[in-house]
This record gives C-alpha cells, sequence and structure tokens, in this order.
C-alpha cells in the first residue's frame, strides 16, 4: 500500500478548511440552538414541577376543607336533629297538657250537667210531690207546710 503524501496533506488541509467552515457557520449556531433549546426545556420543566407543586398544595387545601365541610355538615345535621327532636317532645307534652285541660274541661261540664240534671230531677220531684201531696190531702196545706213536706221527701229520695 502506497500512501501518497500530498494527498494526504490536501485531505488533511480540506478537512481542516471544512472543520473551520463548520465551526464558524454551523457548529456556533448549532450549539446555540440547543443551548437554547436546553434552557427552555429547564425553564418550562422548572414551570411545570412549580406548577404540579402549587396544585398538590391547593389540592391538599381544598381536601382540608371538603374535611370540614363534612365535619361542619354533619355538626349541623346533629344539631337540628337534636333541635327537632326537643320540638317533637315540646310538642308531645304540650299534646299532652292539651288533652288533660280538654279531659278537665269535660269533666268540670259533666259535672256541671250532672248538676242542672240534678235541679231538674229536684223541680220535676217537687212539682210531683206538690201534686201528690196535694191529692192526698185534698188541699189543707198552706204555704209552709207544703215546702216543709217537700224538703221532707227531698232528703230521704236522696237527690
Amino acid at each position: 500500500m502506497d500512501i501518497n503524501v500530498g494527498r494526504l496533506i490536501v485531505s488533511v488541509i480540506n478537512l481542516g478548511i471544512l472543520y473551520w467552515f463548520l465551526k464558524k457557520y454551523l457548529f456556533g449556531r448549532l450549539t446555540t440552538f440547543m443551548n437554547n433549546r436546553t434552557e427552555s426545556m429547564q425553564s418550562k420543566l422548572a414551570l411545570a414541577k412549580s406548577n404540579l407543586e402549587e396544585a398538590n398544595a391547593m389540592r391538599e387545601k381544598y381536601e382540608i376543607q371538603l374535611r370540614t365541610a363534612e365535619t361542619e355538615g354533619k355538626r349541623i345535621v346533629e344539631e337540628y336533629k337534636i333541635k327537632a327532636q326537643k320540638l317533637s317532645e315540646e310538642l308531645h307534652e304540650d299534646a299532652k297538657k292539651e288533652a288533660g285541660l280538654i279531659r278537665e274541661r269535660a269533666k268540670i261540664d259533666a259535672e256541671r250537667e250532672l248538676e242542672k240534671a240534678k235541679d231538674e230531677i229536684k223541680r220535676q220531684i217537687i212539682t210531683l210531690s206538690l201534686l201528690a201531696a196535694s191529692k192526698s190531702i185534698g188541699g189543707q196545706l198552706d204555704n209552709e207546710k207544703h215546702h216543709v213536706l217537700i224538703k221532707e221527701f227531698i232528703n230521704k229520695a236522696g237527690v
């Protein structure tokens, strides 16, 4: 194998010129582009990481608020259950009191009616006893004797 030194030198010179040309016009721009791209990707990754951390913080905050709201909701429901129970008991007690008052009024009304009936029976007994006495005696009683006989009859009858 013969090595041609002239060709080797020309090839090395061409390679050097090509390297210089690529370095001057291509590698600088390519390196700048790659550096810019790397910086852009790093800033976007940092922004995404920041957004993720912020989202996680907000999620935790909302989860805490949700748990707090659930707890508060349960407390409010329990509070209204207790209020409803108390109201129910109060209404039940009021109904019992009202029923007692109605019974008492009915008892009083029944006693009044009984007294009216007794008075009516007494009047009828008086009328009947006067009628019977006047028929049996034949009209010989005066007013005073008549009342005495009636009172005796009422006392004996137990009215």
